[in-house]
């Protein structure tokens, strides 16, 4: 389990294939991903992508400024399935 914010950020931009693939598969909690948005904004596109972030995270990241982080977050299947709205077209039916 990623402890930390810090310890996010050190396998994120670790050359260490391992730590690398750590920090997108680990989880952490709800408490630690929050601290890497807030302490470090530029590691949100890698929150979103890591493939145990809770729904809570997500939800705070869909209304990122940063619209790659929004599609990441629209890529998920844990979004996908929360919120299908998310995805229907404009006129399809109810």
């Amino acid at each position: 389990m990623i402890e930390n914010a810090e310890e996010f950020v050190r396998l994120r931009t670790s050359d260490d294939p391992d730590e690398y693939f750590r920090a997108a598969h680990e989880e952490a909690t709800v408490l630690t991903w929050l601290q890497v948005i807030e302490r470090y904004p530029e590691m949100r596109f890698w929150v979103a992508n890591n493939k145990t972030v809770p729904l809570e995270v997500l939800e705070v990241l869909r209304q990122d400024a940063d619209e790659r982080v929004r599609s990441m977050v629209r890529c998920k299947g844990s979004w996908k399935r929360a919120h299908p709205e998310d995805f229907k077209r404009a006129g399809d039916p109810e």
